[in-house]
């Protein structure tokens, strides 16, 4: 999550605040990952330094499939570093059956650069992700961005033990390429994977959880018994 900038009203760090406490709440449902087994180190410091050198809307293709906690080894190395504004690295890959759990192998990273305090996906990147997963059969993608380090969380770093928290735009950006995926598994039947993670302060989350606006409307649409 971005912190705020100084000089800014008092509401808008009273919503600032309120974001953080709910994303707070949310995360205690949501993975950090401290370790990932079985990474080829190697081959991962080796596409790590090739990212760190491309430039902005760049697409990397991989010699052979790398699994992927390798694959993510390789974004979270980059991503990890102390950079001043946020990147957006797209991994493009296949995943060897339906279930989470299952085995997948990536051949193409895509890397976007962004300002301080946001990043998109550029026009090529959409693109080659229509493409792939309208494609590829059981097309796995994984999006994976930064935030920059502030003075904000830095402080708040060293009185409590910091993880990453996504913002609610992260959240609904998250929920918006999903219920996508459900619209075109119901149109052609090919099911596609979305995961999307967080590296902040050094530390990998996965974001799984919808911002709380958008959980309280899918309950007031619920209870009304209305569409969502």
């Amino acid at each position: 999550m971005t912190g705020p900038q100084g000089n800014q009203p008092a509401a808008f760090w009273k919503d600032w605040l309120t974001e953080l406490v709910t994303s707070k709440a949310l995360t205690l449902l949501e993975p950090e990952t401290d370790q990932l087994p079985g990474v080829r180190l190697g081959q991962a410091r080796l596409v790590s330094g090739a990212l760190a050198k491309s430039a902005d809307d760049a697409f990397i293709q991989l010699r052979s499939g790398y699994g992927r906690n390798t694959t993510l080894a390789v974004i979270w190395m980059f991503l990890g570093k102390d950079h001043k504004r946020e990147y957006l690295v797209t991994a493009f890959g296949k995943r060897k059956g339906a279930t989470p759990a299952r085995p997948a192998a990536f051949h193409a990273l895509h890397v976007s650069c962004g300002g301080e305090h946001n990043v998109a996906f550029s026009r090529a990147c959409v693109e080659h992700i229509q493409k792939h997963i309208g494609e590829v059969s059981n097309a796995e993608v994984l999006v994976c961005h930064n935030h920059p380090n502030h003075f904000v969380t830095d402080l708040l770093s060293q009185i409590i033990d910091w993880s990453p928290l996504p913002s609610n735009t992260d959240r609904e950006t998250m929920s918006a390429f999903k219920y996508r995926a459900i619209l075109q598994r119901m149109r052609s039947g090919n099911l596609s994977h979305f995961r999307f993670f967080l590296i902040e302060h050094g530390r990998l989350r996965e974001i799984s959880m919808p911002s709380v606006n958008r959980m309280a409307e899918a309950l007031r649409a619920v209870i009304s018994g209305r569409r969502v």
